[in-house]
């Protein structure tokens, strides 16, 4: 151990359910650091920083701050020795004001808070730390930015000296991150440290000291500030260490060259959404997709990706601009209609957004398809009897385990879950299948099954709009690929053009 080493992770490891989250971590921080945490969404990041903020327990390893081990049984426990978590979603509460925010928790007398005595302390930890902020407005009325400055003040009031920013500037526009990177300059001059999670490289090498970068919940480097590049960072976030390994890994697939279909299937044409505190929205994007070909969306989650797959399927939300299907404008058409002309769409979250959780798999099956005609007796009854034909096809196509379709789709495991959900896609002849992330979480035969039915209906002239953070998974499965950045169109790569360093980049903002 260094003598200056302020957090020493080591060996953490963390599973929920099957997927492995952390492997083996070993993450350093320093006194006086700025350090970067660095990875694609889903690499560990948040995880590793919710087990030091006492959220999670580790299943394996051990944490050691300021050279003595530590049980950090909850949030608790770390705030007492002085580390103070900012989290991407706001905590704070919105009828309150900032100062009532900062002191919740704090002891009052009886059943009073002690607002007076207290809001001088805090408008001077503000002002001394560059974050001055209303402080007597209520939060629901103030932007994100200004949220976020009373979320890190109410960290150091609680005493925090090492302060966890989890992806702080999301909804942040370039003024108010040039304004926190004077801050977090004013903090380490006054002692505290920071650890800044995040996947944009541009803002690593402007914020930070020194990075860790973590692949896929394995560190793959700790880099000092002299070491810091882009192309350096890139290679560490998106290429593999070990070739031979990660292609024995792979899913197998076979593409075949294959002639388009000679219109779109699709059209997107100068589509835009306002972006919100959670969402930069869309930015005047338009592409084609074809019949024979699977368009991935490559992006880091929370760039517009989420609102590209839906607006497809709901075009309604739409702010300005059109999609068309065969040349016909799908404008006010509710997701029903979209269906009926030979759409049909996997949404990102299988439980949440994908299933009626106290449903049967044949219940579950026929979502989406409740009003086609060949499912309802005289255009009004549900014909059930067709319903379970149609759920024991897709159970026997897509080998789904279970003993029957009258089973609760819940008690499946959340691979079978995943190929019901694809499998219900396919019940009615299918021109374009928008599928986000279908394969996350889920086993390497399972995703190579995936993948193959995306290929099948490729193969038989179908499109497929394929939008996933896994640039490897694209690269393997896709025909082309959009780049998508702060809700902007960065650029879209045929096949002969893939570039894995490129494609990461524009991914991340370069």
């Amino acid at each position: 151990m260094v003598e200056n080493d302020y957090i020493n992770c080591k060996n953490i490891s963390k599973k929920f359910g099957e997927v492995k989250a952390l492997d083996d971590i070993n993450f350093v921080v320093r006194k006086g650091e700025i350090h970067g945490l660095l990875g694609e969404n889903g690499a560990g990041k948040s995880t590793l920083m919710n087990i030091l903020y006492g959220l999670y327990s580790p299943d394996e390893g051990e944490i050691i701050i300021g050279g003595e081990k530590t049980n950090i049984k909850s949030p608790l426990d770390s705030i007492k020795i002085g580390i103070g978590m900012v989290h991407q979603v706001s905590t704070l509460v919105p009828d309150f004001t900032a100062v009532e925010n900062i002191i919740l928790g704090s002891e009052g007398e009886k059943f009073t808070l002690p607002i007076s005595r207290e809001r001088e302390d805090i408008i001077k930890i503000s002002e001394e730390f560059g974050l001055q902020f209303p402080a007597d407005v209520k939060i629901k009325e103030l932007s994100a930015g200004v949220k976020q400055k009373i979320e890190i003040v109410r960290a150091l009031y609680g005493g925090a000296t090492l302060l966890i920013l989890d992806e702080p500037t999301t909804s942040l526009v370039e003024s108010e991150f040039q304004q926190l990177l004077k801050s977090l300059k004013v903090f380490v001059d006054k002692g505290v440290t920071v650890v800044f999670i995040t996947h944009k490289i541009k803002e690593v090498m402007e914020a930070c000291t020194a990075v860790t970068v973590l692949r896929k919940g394995k560190v793959q480097a700790r880099v000092p500030k002299e070491e810091l590049g882009v192309e350096n960072l890139v290679k560490l976030m998106f290429m593999e260490q070990d070739i031979e390994v990660t292609e024995s890994a792979l899913p197998k697939v076979n593409l075949p060259e294959i002639e388009l279909s000679e219109k779109p299937v699709a059209q997107v044409k100068n589509i835009s959404i306002i972006g919100d505190d959670t969402s930069p929205g869309l930015k005047n994007i338009s592409f084609d997709i074809f019949g024979g070909e699977i368009l991935g969306v490559a992006a880091v989650s929370g760039n517009g990706e989420k609102s590209i797959a839906e607006c497809i399927i709901h075009p309604t939300m739409l702010d300005s601009g059109e999609i068309f299907i065969d040349e016909k404008s799908m404008k006010n058409n509710s997701p029903v209609e979209v269906f009926a002309n030979g759409v049909f769409y996997t949404p990102e979250d299988r439980i949440k957004e994908g299933i009626l959780n106290e449903g049967s798999i044949k219940e579950n099956i026929l979502l989406g398809h409740h009003q086609e005609d060949r499912f309802l007796k005289k255009k009004i009854f549900i014909d059930w009897k067709e319903a379970a034909s149609a759920a024991r096809d897709v159970i026997k196509e897509f080998n789904v385990a279970t003993p029957d379709e009258d089973l609760s789709i819940r008690r499946l495991s959340g691979g079978n879950i995943q190929k019901a959900i694809l499998g219900r896609a396919f019940v009615s002849p299918l021109k374009l299948l928008v599928t986000h992330n279908p394969t996350s979480g889920l086993d390497i035969s399972t995703v190579e099954f995936i993948f193959n039915k995306l290929v099948e209906l490729r193969n038989k002239g179908g499109a497929v709009l394929f939008v996933n953070e896994d640039l490897d998974e694209l690269m393997i499965v896709c025909d082309r690929i959009a780049v998508l950045h702060d809700g902007e169109l960065k650029g879209i790569f045929k096949r002969s053009e893939f570039d894995k360093f490129k494609i990461g980049l524009l991914m991340i903002g370069g």
